[in-house]
């Protein structure tokens, strides 16, 4: 219940903020601008160019930037302040709420490396298994500090992957999960998440609804976690959830037929709608796995799988083409495929309208957490911290 009532003041707040944030109302904006608006897209270099530009221009709800867009190859500059500019320029140039997004867990999932300048982030494995809350809590905040200094206002992390199988190769062989204990995984991500919610940055608990007891990598192609998935996996999820302080979900591309016979989680309205929604209580942002990943891209078209992903319950649809074999801009198609899918009648404007509406609450949140509550902020040159303002 008071998760439902901070969404829906944060939402009732919306129309205070439209003049500072330039946001306009959503009956203003047309089909082909709602179906942009669900998409977060990749770009290929490290300044602003006319690709990029043309995709904000059509109406796309966010960027996000990999290793690739911070240091161009074979050059000696300043990574930091390159960077920083580029954040800068592209929320500039969108000039209404915009997403800025990285994927900065800390150890192997590290985009800002200490090679370009930035400090160490040891991985999620490490801090379980310190297991101190003051420890963490300091590496959180200089993650969440470092990434709201460059200009970024989403970090897809923390990874609340339970342990399970320390073999599957994209979390337990890599480190990414806190611990194979679910208290502990949802203790540490909770820390992670407070850390940069101080700063007005949104965080993702991924990979809905479990990939810790994988065998395979959906980076590759079909994953099926019928036989090694267990409910305690959902444990996470339920904690923080049940705390409030869960602001997106991640879902993974995770076959898993004790839920759905038929489709993986991402394309599942039994996993979203009827699994995280109505089950556990979720009602804010769902965000996808990268969509150009195997599992889905060898096993869907384009179309196919953004009518299924949206008709679940998706919020917002990563499309990086950052993976081997599908580095092709396609945001025009995808923008083009969800307006022939609503004027088709196979997916509605409302269903459109819903995800906006979440998204933009989800910013308006983000906008007052900038000036509120006990906040810290970062020397991007040195990477300490430069003093806390007392808050309410």
């Amino acid at each position: 219940m008071v998760k439902k009532i901070v969404l829906s003041f944060v939402i009732s707040l919306s129309a205070s903020f439209v003049m500072a944030q330039g946001r306009v109302s959503i009956d203003s904006l047309t089909l082909e601008q709602k179906a942009a608006r669900m998409l977060i897209v990749g770009m290929v270099g490290t300044e602003m160019d006319d690709e990029v530009k043309r995709d904000i221009d059509l109406g796309v709800g966010g960027v996000i930037l990999f290793e690739r867009n911070i240091h161009p190859a074979g050059k000696k500059v300043d990574s930091k302040k390159r960077l920083a500019q580029l954040c800068h320029d592209l929320s500039d140039y969108a000039a209404r709420p915009f997403i800025v997004s990285i994927d900065q867990e800390g150890g192997k999932v590290n985009r800002l490396k200490s090679k370009y300048g930035f400090a160490e982030m040891p991985s999620a494995a490490w801090l379980g298994a310190v297991n101190d809350i003051d420890t963490t809590r300091k590496y959180a905040r200089l993650v969440a500090a470092t990434v709201d200094s460059m200009g970024f206002n989403v970090n897809f992390t923390p990874c609340v992957d339970i342990n399970v199988n320390p073999s599957c190769p994209v979390i337990g062989k890599v480190e990414r999960s806190f611990s194979a204990d679910a208290d502990t995984v949802a203790a540490h991500a909770s820390i992670v998440m407070q850390e940069h919610s101080k700063l007005g940055v949104a965080t993702s608990m991924k990979h809905f609804p479990g990939h810790g007891s994988s065998k395979a990598d959906s980076h590759n192609g079909f994953t099926d976690v019928t036989e090694t998935w267990s409910e305690r996996e959902l444990e996470p999820y339920r904690q923080m959830i049940d705390r409030g302080v869960c602001n997106m979900v991640m879902v993974g591309h995770l076959f898993n037929r004790n839920i759905d016979s038929i489709y993986p989680a991402t394309l599942s309205q039994k996993t979203i709608e009827g699994l995280l929604r109505d089950s556990l209580g979720f009602n804010g942002v769902v965000v996808t796995d990268d969509m150009h990943m195997g599992a889905i891209t060898k096993n869907y078209s384009l179309e196919r799988s953004l009518r299924l992903a949206i008709n679940a319950g998706v919020d917002l649809i990563i499309l990086s083409s950052n993976i081997p074999g599908h580095t092709e801009k396609v945001s025009d198609k995808a923008i083009k495929a969800i307006c022939r899918l609503v004027r088709s009648g196979k997916i509605s404007e409302h269903r459109l309208d819903e995800s906006i509406n979440r998204v933009e609450a989800l910013l308006d949140w983000l906008y007052l957490m900038k000036g509120a509550g006990e906040v810290y902020r970062i020397d991007p040159e040195r990477d300490i911290f430069i003093g806390e303002i007392g808050g309410f």
